[in-house]
């Protein structure tokens, strides 16, 4: 039969086991929702950089992309 305390210690670990699976949904979403934006910013980039190659004016760029001038003249280095 388990001891006292193994019972405690099995009842600590579930509980924890309970947090974390509530708190998993929360956290998730956050971490898919900064993938995502992240993914969208680098996809933006390199729109701006295949762009730039084209010899399309910085202005253009800006318009196209919603990118800041100083992002896509970075880019140009």
């Amino acid at each position: 039969a388990p001891m006292i305390g193994e019972i405690e210690t099995i009842r600590d670990i579930f509980e924890e086991m309970e947090m974390l699976t509530q708190h998993k949904e929360t956290w998730f979403d956050g971490a898919w929702e900064k993938g995502r934006e992240e993914g969208r910013e680098e996809g933006l980039l390199t729109v701006a950089r295949n762009l730039l190659k084209l010899g399309r004016p910085v202005e253009e760029i800006v318009a196209a992309t919603g990118l800041e001038t100083r992002v896509i003249q970075s880019l140009m280095h």
